[in-house]
């Protein structure tokens, strides 16, 4: 099912980038990241203040947080390959870099926190975990479908609320390494929303048929993503999750592909 925008004029980058004020935000984002991260004392940036417990839970979350930042910059790098028209490869280009400078913030967090670079990996690859839908990303080479399943769904629907539980989580329980990040990653994540429902939105208002192939494309990923519901133990996450998404997708014509309650 390939889906193609004839009248790119359609489409708008939401943000209105230019290289410089690209590098413009970047610089200051980079610039307020590291002057967020001078403010935790030494031994807190090394996990010297959290549970045992606390350390041997997160590994799944590190693990989700890198390896989805890691497949991020390989399938929004197929997809700026090739992508059909300028201003979406502008786009993909640009989450490109953010994609790279987040996986740098998450390998810092393996690596302060002392795990072996062996368990990262195993880590992810056991269920219940966010591998299942990114290897499928992966496995993607048409643009259009990787900004629709990775933006629109995917990050549209672990949103700005999903990364302020997670920021939040973390920061109780002492690990303020991970919650500089998320509140980091989230000024990054909502560009990337924007631009990947303006094409969905686009998509559909060119041809209505579209939407048949979306919502498909929605049920498919959110079939992938339900496992790390983890049987309804995580069902306030699953829940928060459903409605950040339902909350883009609902008013372009989408339908539910879970309930919510």
């Amino acid at each position: 099912m390939r889906l193609e925008l004839k009248d790119t004029s359609r489409f708008k980058d939401p943000a209105n980038l230019t290289w410089d004020r690209y590098m413009t935000i970047q610089t200051r984002e980079r610039e307020r990241y590291l002057a967020e991260k001078a403010t935790i004392p030494e031994d807190v940036l090394n996990f010297k203040h959290v549970s045992p417990r606390y350390l041997s839970n997160a590994v799944e979350q590190f693990a989700n947080n890198y390896y989805s930042e890691e497949a991020a910059t390989r399938y929004i790098g197929t997809a700026a390959a090739h992508a059909p028209f300028e201003e979406l490869k502008k786009c993909c280009v640009f989450q490109f870099a953010d994609e790279q400078r987040h996986l740098e913030m998450d390998r810092e967090v393996f690596d302060r926190a002392g795990i072996p670079e062996r368990d990262w990996l195993p880590a992810w690859e056991q269920p219940g975990t966010t591998c299942r839908f990114f290897r499928h990303l992966l496995e993607l080479e048409d643009a259009v479908e990787i900004i629709v399943k990775a933006n629109f769904v995917a990050e549209g629907a672990a949103g700005p609320g999903t990364f302020a539980v997670l920021a939040d989580g973390a920061e109780a329980r002492g690990d303020r390494l991970s919650a500089v990040n998320h509140h980091s990653r989230v000024r990054d994540e909502t560009r990337h929303i924007s631009y990947g429902r303006a094409l969905t939105k686009a998509l559909i208002d060119e041809n209505p048929s579209n939407l048949d192939v979306i919502q498909k494309w929605q049920d498919q990923c959110l079939r992938l993503f339900v496992e790390v519901n983890k049987g309804g133990h995580r069902r306030a996450w699953w829940e928060g999750f459903l409605a950040s998404y339902y909350k883009i997708a609902l008013p372009l014509g989408l339908k539910k592909t879970y309930p919510l309650g």
